[in-house]
């Protein structure tokens, strides 16, 4: 019988747990923040009347380092325009 499953898989590693992640880098002050207010407003979205649109976008996996980071550049740009088109 022929393969059909990981067949595109080039290699496997056992990913570290959040907690090995954060010993080796442990997050900022600005990124703490950052995340509280992310959650404050994503709740205030869809609990409350706020009127914002919340569009949830992204990949699924990054498998190519480089592309994800591509991918991000292309993103934060993208974001930046419509913050900037939706709030003038």
């Amino acid at each position: 019988m022929r393969k059909t499953s990981d067949i595109n898989v080039v290699e496997t590693r056992v990913l570290p747990s959040p907690n090995e992640l954060l010993t080796e880098r442990p997050k900022t002050e600005a990124q703490a923040d950052f995340v509280m207010h992310a959650r404050e407003d994503i709740h205030r979205i869809i609990f409350t009347d706020d009127k914002r649109f919340l569009l949830v976008i992204g990949p699924c996996s990054i498998h190519d380092v480089e592309a994800g980071r591509d991918y991000a550049r292309r993103l934060a740009t993208l974001a930046a325009r419509w913050r900037i088109a939706c709030w003038s």
